[in-house]
């Protein structure tokens, strides 16, 4: 079960939040500890893309604990259902190839 006591935060009774940071960026809390989480809108506003690999360490001062593949995992499930209860899904990817920056085709 969700409520959102304001705009782009979701909080669970399951003991997390998220929270939507704008066009890029997702803040995940849970037990007193928070993980920022790169993403990009898709276009549409149907959902969220998120980039698996920024889902690696709590923000300090948690940062020293271990964060293993089932805290990944669990994450990204719980991120998931929040868009879900928002009616958007996200899409897990790698980061994309720094090849494909536009930047670099000048």
């Amino acid at each position: 079960m969700f409520s959102s006591p304001r705009p782009n935060l979701y909080k669970s009774t399951e003991g997390f939040s998220v929270e939507v940071l704008g066009r890029t960026g997702i803040l995940y809390s849970e037990a007193g500890r928070t993980l920022r989480i790169d993403s990009e809108v898709l276009s549409g506003a149907s959902g969220m893309v998120v980039y698996k690999d920024s889902i690696n360490h709590w923000q300090a001062p948690h940062h020293i604990k271990p964060f293993s593949l089932a805290d990944r995992e669990r994450v990204i499930e719980n991120v998931r259902a929040a868009f879900k209860f928002q009616g958007y899904d996200i899409v897990i990817t790698w980061p994309r190839c720094p090849c494909s920056s536009p930047d670099l085709w000048n």
